[in-house]
């Protein structure tokens, strides 16, 4: 939360657009040693800012694009900054992934447990490994598509009734199964229970 945080501001800062960090609440309310590293101070005077001198007058926005051509450029620009962000600020985990044959993945506070569960399975003789992606946009599409080529089955695991899965079966577009294990309301799933439905899930693979 500490680093994505101060990323978030030099991503939104960069692209010039609205950047959100999405935290489930056991992460928010978590107490760990945190290193912060060296404070960046940038004195620049960026050519889009207003500073409230006559300068930057020119930067302040009083209406918006009412011609449809005008309106369709502008889409045009933002369409090309959006490829640009899918292509350059991806961030995204994997655990073990190596050889791994099958996958689990979660985000947040879920992904520890999970890690729990890929090292418990290893130990087992499974080979699996975890997938954790770090940012929702961009997310990793092509990375799930070309996974989905070698892996046997995908466990997503999620504390909601299923915000992220659809988008795993998108991307993986049928080349393997996609399965779905939750908790809601605030109910973090455990290790136990979650080695349990994996190994349910997997282990029939193996019979």
């Amino acid at each position: 939360m500490c680093d994505l945080t101060q990323f978030a501001f030099d991503l939104a800062e960069k692209y010039r657009t609205p950047v959100y960090v999405l935290a489930d609440g056991y992460t928010g309310q978590m107490m760990e040693p945190v290193e912060f590293g060296e404070p960046v101070l940038k004195e620049i005077r960026h050519d889009w800012a207003i500073y409230g001198d006559r300068e930057s007058k020119h930067n302040l926005i009083s209406s918006i694009y009412l011609a449809p051509d005008e309106l369709e450029a502008h889409n045009v620009h933002l369409q090309e900054k959006y490829k640009k962000i899918e292509e350059s600020e991806l961030q995204f985990e994997e655990f073990m992934m190596d050889d791994a044959e099958y996958m689990v993945m979660g985000y947040g506070i879920v992904s520890r447990v999970l890690k729990t569960v890929v090292e418990q399975l290893r130990s087992e003789g499974l080979k699996i490994g975890l997938l954790r992606p770090i940012t929702l946009f961009p997310f990793p599409k092509k990375q799930l598509a070309e996974l989905s080529e070698k892996l046997k089955k995908i466990l997503v695991v999620e504390m909601n009734n299923g915000q992220m899965v659809e988008d795993v079966r998108l991307h993986v577009c049928g080349r393997c199964p996609v399965e779905f294990y939750n908790r809601m309301g605030g109910v973090v799933p455990t290790a136990e229970e979650t080695l349990d439905q994996a190994r349910k899930l997997f282990s029939s693979d193996q019979n």
